[in-house]
């Protein structure tokens, strides 16, 4: 799916750079060119928002909370067993 859409995508963009589609003057100099460059800020953009609140609303997952605290003192412990200091 994500290859379908990436190249009609990428197909439509290329057609209005290339002046196929009919695009108005301003648009095909100004806002066309960079339009990939603004759906990878907005993807980024969005990814860092849905990482920020997924880490807020974290510890309201007791089991995934209390189950990643045990994996971090086990990781502890077997760095701990390895002589390796850890702070």
């Amino acid at each position: 799916r994500f290859a379908t859409a990436f190249t009609a995508a990428a197909a439509t963009w290329l057609l209005g750079l290339v002046g196929v589609l009919p695009l108005p003057a301003t648009v095909r100099a100004d806002i066309w060119p960079v339009l990939p460059l603004l759906f990878a800020v907005s993807l980024g953009s969005y990814a860092f928002v849905n990482i920020g609140y997924n880490l807020l609303v974290f510890r309201e997952c007791p089991e995934a909370y209390h189950e990643l605290m045990q994996q971090i003192q086990e990781a502890k412990d077997d760095l701990r067993a390895k002589n390796v200091d850890i702070a």
